[in-house]
Parts: structure tokens; C-alpha cells; sequence
């Protein structure tokens, strides 16, 4: 396969994924705003998300006056936000167009009316309350549907093994900043672990990651840190975590084939981020720090997504959430 389509069918799968998962984001701090505060906390939230989502650099206000205001407008319609969910729309229907030829009219057509629907929306729209839920929604739900074509429609060749790389090493990246989210703003004071709102938080990452639901079915217990890692983390029938994420990177490179050194040299980095996953025990995670690990996780599956892209020959660096959450 040429490197060109190899690139654009690459990045056209990460920006559908990535526009879903900042969606995710900001319904993680519509949830949280909604939890209770101890007396004489500091709401920051929405201070988390901005953190989380890896737009701290583009992000128009000082961290610490971010808010319910300025954040949904930065991460839906800021222009000049790479990661906006505006900007992931359209990025995503222009490397779908000039891969036209590549894909199947099911795909195209879902890609090109989520940014013609995304477009016809600007900064003047509301975003507030249910406006704001009910949006978030809609994008997971095209999301969804892009997805959804490309499973039932497109050949199982090496194109439809680079749209799947794109989906697994954006979607690791997103689950790891999503549940790094109780660790920015929501880690709660030495009294609060184990309490009520220690609960709620951890509950809320859960549904902002599609998770509550799976937790319930496989744990059979009350939510605490070390299920929802576990989860989030390690747990491979879970769709969305970090484990399912790098078998999805093995198993696509596997298809894809290696032929040079490079290429072979990838195959065996993503297979020893496999190994990895399994073998940190979720006790030891948190005892050495949760968000240490989760910032290590960040620039690892970033980086060997640069060395994926060099050792294919196309453009592994394209712009994306690169900064760690830290």
C-alpha cells in the first residue's frame, strides 16, 4: 500500500476516534461538576479536562480560569484547537476525501455528513445543560456510525488494518487521560478515600468511559480504585482499555505484515507494551502512582505511534494530543 493512503486512512480513523474520546472528556467534567464539593473546596473540574485533553497550550485563559463557560467552547469550536471537536470532523472528512477511493460510499458518506451537520454549529451555539449532554450524545453517536460502516463494509486488507491502528492507539491514549481525570483535579483529600465522593468520582470516570456498566457485570462489587484500574487497564474483554487498546495495535500490525528492520522492530515494541500491560499488577500501579504510570503510558503509546509512522513511511507526528497529562 502506498505510504499517502497508508497516512490518510491512518489519521482519518484517529481524528473519528479522537472527536468521540474529547467528547467523552467533556462529559467527564459535565458529570463532575455536578458532584458535591467539601466545604471550602475549589471547584476545577473543568481545570481537568483542559489538563487531561492534552490542551493546555491552546487552551485561551489561565488554567485556573477555566471553567463551564470557556472549556466546552475551546474543546467544541476553538478554530485553533487541533483537537477541537470541530477541527477532528473536518480533519477527519479531508483525509477521507483524498482516500475517496479507498473506502466504501457507506463510509464516506457517514464521515462527510458529520462534518457538513458539525459546520452548520459555531461559538454562538449554546452549550449549556442539556444542550451541552445532548450534543455530546450526537458525537458519540456518529462516532459510532463511522465505525459501524467500516466494520460492515470495508474489505479486511491492509487499508482497513491502518484504519484500525488509528482507532487503538487513539482510543488507549483517551482512556488514559480520562481516568488520569480523578487524579488532576478530583483526587480528594487523605479523609475522602473510600468515602462518598471518592465513589462518585470513580464512578463518573466509569460512565464517562462507557464502562459502569461492564464494571457492574465483572466485578460484582462496589466501585473502588483498584477495579476500575483494572478495568480501565489490564482488563482486555473491556473494549476501551488500555490492554484491548495494544492487542488492537498487535494484532493490526500483524495484518499489515513487517518487511525491514524498522518495521519489525515496531511489531516487537508494540508486542512488549502488551506484555507490559499484563504484568504490572494493579496493586503495584497505584502503590508507585496512578497518574506517574498513566503519564509513562501517554508518551509510550504516542511514541510508538511516530515509530510506526517512520517505519511505514508516513506521518506518525500529524497533530494530536501530544502532551501528557501531567
Amino acid at each position: 500500500m502506498l505510504s499517502r493512503t497508508a497516512n490518510g486512512l491512518f489519521w482519518m480513523s484517529r481524528y473519528v476516534e479522537r472527536m468521540e474520546n474529547v467528547a467523552r472528556l467533556l462529559d467527564a467534567g459535565r458529570r463532575m461538576e455536578n458532584l458535591p464539593q467539601p466545604p471550602g473546596a475549589k471547584a476545577t473540574e473543568w481545570r481537568s479536562i483542559v489538563i487531561a485533553s492534552g490542551c493546555k497550550t491552546t487552551f485561551p485563559a489561565p488554567l485556573d480560569q477555566a471553567s463551564r463557560d470557556n472549556v466546552p467552547q475551546h474543546l467544541v469550536f476553538d478554530p485553533d484547537n487541533p483537537s477541537s471537536l470541530r477541527q477532528c470532523a473536518r480533519s477527519a472528512r479531508e483525509n477521507a476525501r483524498a482516500m475517496r477511493t479507498a473506502l466504501t460510499s457507506e463510509v464516506w458518506d457517514a464521515v462527510n455528513q458529520t462534518w457538513a451537520e458539525m459546520r452548520r454549529r459555531g461559538p454562538d451555539d449554546t452549550l449549556g445543560g442539556r444542550d451541552l449532554s445532548e450534543f455530546i450524545d450526537w458525537v458519540k453517536s456518529r462516532g459510532a456510525l463511522i465505525r459501524g460502516h467500516i466494520d460492515a463494509t470495508l474489505l479486511r486488507d491492509e487499508g482497513h488494518a491502518f484504519i484500525e491502528l488509528g482507532k487503538w492507539i487513539e482510543r488507549a491514549d483517551a482512556t488514559a487521560r480520562i481516568l488520569d481525570v480523578k487524579y488532576h483535579v478530583l483526587l480528594p483529600s487523605s479523609s475522602d478515600v473510600g468515602g462518598g465522593l471518592d465513589y462518585l468520582q470513580w464512578l463518573q470516570v466509569l460512565r464517562a468511559a462507557n464502562s459502569a456498566t461492564a464494571y457492574r457485570h465483572l466485578y460484582r462489587r462496589t466501585i473502588d480504585p483498584e477495579g476500575v484500574v483494572d478495568l480501565l487497564v489490564r482488563n482486555a474483554r473491556s473494549p476501551r482499555s488500555l490492554a484491548a487498546g495494544a492487542r488492537g495495535v498487535c494484532n493490526a500490525l500483524e495484518s499489515i505484515g513487517a518487511h525491514t528492520n524498522a518495521q519489525r522492530a515496531a511489531h516487537a515494541r508494540a508486542k512488549a507494551l502488551c506484555t507490559k500491560l499484563r504484568a504490572d499488577a494493579v496493586e503495584q500501579v497505584i502503590a508507585d502512582g496512578l497518574h506517574e504510570w498513566l503519564t509513562d503510558f501517554i508518551y509510550e503509546i504516542n511514541d510508538l505511534a511516530d515509530q510506526i509512522g517512520v517505519a511505514y513511511g508516513f506521518d506518525g507526528q500529524e497533530v494530536r494530543l501530544s502532551e501528557a497529562a501531567q
